[in-house]
């Protein structure tokens, strides 16, 4: 479990993260355990990879998290809390 993942979303700040060894700037909406036992974090993507929108990202995939010290507004349109790809949420918005 990552406790800055825990503490960006606790305190809604985004995160800057090294993901498949490129940098994303993320707002993190749920971090948890997938139905497969995997830990990951759903995100609304900011910057970096493939553009704006939620993404799925695997944590043993991630490299680096640096937390901001800014905070952005809240859930993004279309965040489902309680996301059913979680069997285990760790934290979420």
């Amino acid at each position: 479990m990552n406790p800055q993942i825990i503490k960006a979303i606790n305190d809604i700040r985004p995160i800057s993260l090294i993901y498949k060894g490129k940098i994303r700037d993320v707002e993190p909406h749920t971090y948890g355990q997938l139905e497969n036992g995997q830990e990951a974090l759903c995100g609304w993507q900011t910057s970096g990879g493939s553009g704006q929108d939620f993404r799925l990202f695997l944590v043993n995939e991630i490299s680096s998290v640096a937390i901001s010290s800014d905070n952005f507004s809240g859930p993004r349109q279309g965040y489902r809390e309680g996301d059913q790809r979680f069997m285990r949420i760790f934290a979420e918005l």
